[in-house]
């Protein structure tokens, strides 16, 4: 029984390029949604905090608000997860094809290499580095639905007076 041929790159760049293709589009998403939810925001709290309108209305906003907090930092951390698995394995795929440590576009090596890059914002730089932006958008979408609950108890206090 005849082995097959080993791979050569070149049959393996093909998957390379689908793998980073990919990666690429989760991380597109992942920075879609809180463009998306801050849009969905500001909509429901006009809502929750008119003057005009009823408790009601005030109520089913702000759960509304909350839920589009909640399951946003939910689809973040979904498009985050596949596009940290597909980095690593373009890493991992990088290593074992150019060489360990030589070489790397993807992955922890790449951000490691990288990870003193300023954003150049000044005093903000050393405030929030640059590979804490996810964590700081999951903040900010947390903040949004902390006001909506707040927004409930307001309007169920002011209901029951």
């Amino acid at each position: 029984m005849d082995e097959a041929a080993p791979r050569r790159s070149a049959d393996l760049d093909p998957v390379y390029r689908t793998v980073a293709d990919r990666r690429l589009q989760y991380e597109n998403l992942l920075w879609q949604v809180p463009a998306l939810s801050l849009t969905a925001q500001a909509f429901l709290f006009s809502i929750s905090m008119g003057a005009d309108n009823d408790s009601i209305a005030r109520i089913a906003s702000s759960l509304l608000a909350l839920i589009v907090s909640f399951i946003s930092i939910m689809l973040m951390a979904s498009h985050r997860l596949a596009e940290r698995k597909d980095a690593l394995w373009l890493e991992r795929f990088e290593d074992q094809q150019i060489g360990a440590g030589t070489w790397s576009s993807h992955g922890p090596v790449f951000e490691t290499q990288h990870q003193n890059i300023d954003l150049d914002v000044g005093w903000l730089d050393k405030l929030i580095p640059m590979r804490q932006m996810f964590t700081v958008w999951v903040v900010g979408l947390a903040c949004f639905g902390v006001a909506a609950i707040f927004m409930i108890i307001r309007t169920l206090v002011a209901v029951v007076r």
